[in-house]
């Protein structure tokens, strides 16, 4: 959890409480937990948003395409669930995740496995 600055508005700082993963293009996604699909968003200007809930925790996968799960569906730990989105202006392929327990934001670092 970070609070960054803006280049192009030198007045504006952003708090982001989640974590930015660059990968490969056409890496798939995968749920960190067991849970259930809560909701599917499509983001303006942006791809798809997936809403997983783990009992009193809330995972957000942000942009994703070519998503595999639909509302309602039970998902398990490392089960794919989308495909991370690819920026055509910059190349770069970025999954942001982030975690919430019941309201409050968490720092998910601690619930990314390492492959």
């Amino acid at each position: 959890m970070e609070i960054r600055d803006i280049p192009q508005l030198p007045n504006v700082t952003t708090y982001c409480s989640g974590v930015e993963i660059t990968t490969q293009k056409n890496a798939k996604a995968r749920a960190v937990f067991n849970g259930e699909v809560m909701e599917i968003q499509k983001i303006k200007g942006a791809s798809n948003a997936v809403f997983i809930k783990h009992g009193n925790y809330i995972t957000v996968y942000q942009n994703l395409t070519n998503v595999t799960v639909k509302k309602g569906d039970k998902v398990f730990t490392k089960q794919e669930i989308g495909s991370v989105a690819t920026k055509a202006s910059s190349g770069k392929s970025i999954l942001k995740f982030l975690i919430y327990q019941n309201d409050q934001k968490m720092n998910p670092s601690s619930w990314i496995y390492k492959l």
